[in-house]
């Protein structure tokens, strides 16, 4: 069953903007702390301050506002960037390297959350954050064509090569797969959810009843169960379980 012993590193690429797989992640962090950060940091946050709140970004697991000029004309920046914002427009204005020096050194031991006076008609403020979000308001669910094409590489370990068969039924699914167009009268994806977060990613085939079903599982809550209207597989079932707090995959047959 190695087509799928990339199940996870595959739906974190393609997957990690839906927000149930954010929050599954972020639940699961004392589990999994390492995907569980990757997944997370990825992901934008919100910044929140007396000032008030603003949008960043992780990065080599530091958090950084994200740059931008306000209505009044001041601009708010990561402190390091800021720092350098600082240096360089000392030297465009002409300043002495010495005050430009003692200027950036009076930003630096500036207090946090309070406004001060750097040089003449220059004023900053270091904000400190208090608390940061992951910042949903741009996530999305995820195309359904992702668990469902999950499902349909998993039948192909259950038949090999049949897969590439002529049959009208293969041909449709794989011509929806071109096209990258759902069609659902010839497959359709449930979407499920369990009550219990768990670390390990699955798909099992169901069987056919009276067509093949394919359940595709994500940190043990979230669930695809794709219907393959017009599809039937025979011979052995199987299940693949990928542990995601271990590394460790395994796959074993269902009895019918």
């Amino acid at each position: 069953m190695s087509c799928n012993s990339e199940l996870g590193r595959n739906l974190e690429a393609k997957a990690k903007s839906d927000p149930s797989v954010i929050m599954s992640a972020k639940s699961m962090a004392d589990k999994i702390p390492l995907l569980a950060s990757r997944l997370v940091e990825s992901h934008p946050h919100i910044a929140y301050s007396d000032h008030g709140s603003t949008v960043g970004y992780f990065k080599d697991g530091d958090f950084r506002v994200k740059s931008k000029k306000l209505e009044d004309g001041s601009i708010i920046q990561p402190t390091g960037i800021g720092r350098k914002t600082l240096l360089n427009l000392f030297s465009k204005s002409g300043y002495q390297e010495v005050t430009a020096q003692q200027a950036v050194s009076t930003f630096d031991e500036a207090p946090d959350n309070k406004r001060v006076e750097i040089a003449t008609g220059l004023e900053a403020i270091k904000w400190r954050i208090d608390r940061l979000e992951i910042d949903l308001s741009h996530a999305k669910l995820m195309d359904p064509l992702i668990p469902a094409k999950i499902a349909f590489e998993f039948l192909a370990c259950h038949v090999g090569l049949a897969i590439y068969g002529e049959d009208p039924e293969l041909s449709q699914i794989r011509s929806v797969f071109r096209n990258k167009q759902m069609n659902t009268d010839i497959f359709f994806v449930e979407r499920l959810t369990s009550n219990k977060y768990k670390p390990f990613h699955g798909i099992v085939f169901e069987g056919n009843d009276p067509y093949a079903k394919v359940q595709v599982r994500l940190f043990g809550w979230l669930a695809f169960r794709v219907h393959f209207l017009h599809l039937s597989v025979g011979g052995p079932r199987y299940a693949y379980t990928h542990r995601l707090d271990s590394g460790e995959e395994a796959v074993s047959e269902i009895n019918a």
